[in-house]
């Protein structure tokens, strides 16, 4: 029996277990350290906001225990194979590991004012203007001279709300602006000088319009530049992660079969 290649192949393949199960030891054997209890108390502290007690921390424990065992199980079984749930996760883990690794340091301000300019759309909002105004219409023959009187008295510094003639108000973007009294009367306002009523003109009425306030555009550069360095930090960890996957891509040979 001795010589027969059978018994050869059995007894080699005790001796690699038992050499596995010596190295690597009985996967059927689950270690509970105590920097994993730490960890988990950890984790109750914060979502409690305070210590867990004993009974807390021991079904945080239990828990951890079933799912390591069906873990284990559902690799032993090959589970994890074919499944795109698993293969996602794990692609997934790989990416933001390597996302992790880098060492974040703060831009310069020269890669800020890079970034901005090629993301400046991302930072930038419409401009706005908070305006007054107070229309004659048209079809009233004494619009215009009604108009010219009203511009003399505010000239003079009568306040409006006392020239017993409705006052509307309105904060809008040039686009809102034009869809509501026309693409002349936006550009129009859209360049006026702050504080200043303007006569101003629509097909229906005779205007008199003023900008109280220019809104919109970009923040300081006070304001943008915690913005700014989150998301410039951000697009380097994803490009790390990006380089990592490609680098991992370019160690395989793919082969196409029928």
């Amino acid at each position: 029996m001795l010589r027969e290649p059978v018994i050869h192949f059995l007894f080699i393949g005790a001796l690699l277990f038992l050499a596995h199960r010596l190295i690597v030891g009985d996967p059927r054997v689950v270690v509970v350290s105590g920097g994993l209890q730490a960890d988990l108390e950890r984790q109750l502290r914060d979502q409690t906001g305070r210590a867990p007690t004993e009974a807390e921390l021991k079904a945080a424990i239990d828990a951890w225990k079933r799912d390591e065992v069906l873990y284990r199980e559902a690799l032993r079984e090959g589970l994890e194979q074919q499944d795109a749930t698993v293969r996602t996760v794990l692609a997934d883990k790989l990416r933001a590991r390597a996302a992790q690794q880098l060492v974040a340091r703060r831009p310069t301000d020269a890669e800020l004012d890079a970034w901005l300019a090629s993301h400046r759309s991302q930072y930038e909002t419409p401009p706005r203007y908070e305006f007054q105004v107070v229309a004659f219409p048209r079809s009233d023959p004494a619009a215009e001279q009604q108009r010219s009187k009203y511009q003399l008295a505010l000239a003079d510094g009568a306040d409006p709300r006392a020239l017993e003639r409705p006052i509307v108000g309105g904060n809008l973007t040039r686009d809102e602006l034009a869809a509501k009294f026309g693409p002349a009367v936006s550009e129009s306002i859209s360049s006026l000088p702050l504080a200043t009523w303007k006569a101003l003109e629509t097909e229906d009425s005779l205007l008199l319009v003023r900008v109280n306030r220019l809104g919109g555009g970009l923040l300081s550069r006070e304001e943008l530049r915690p913005i700014l360095t989150a998301d410039w930090v951000a697009a380097m960890k994803k490009q790390a992660a990006d380089d990592f996957v490609e680098s991992v891509v370019a160690r395989y040979r793919f082969e196409k079969k029928p």
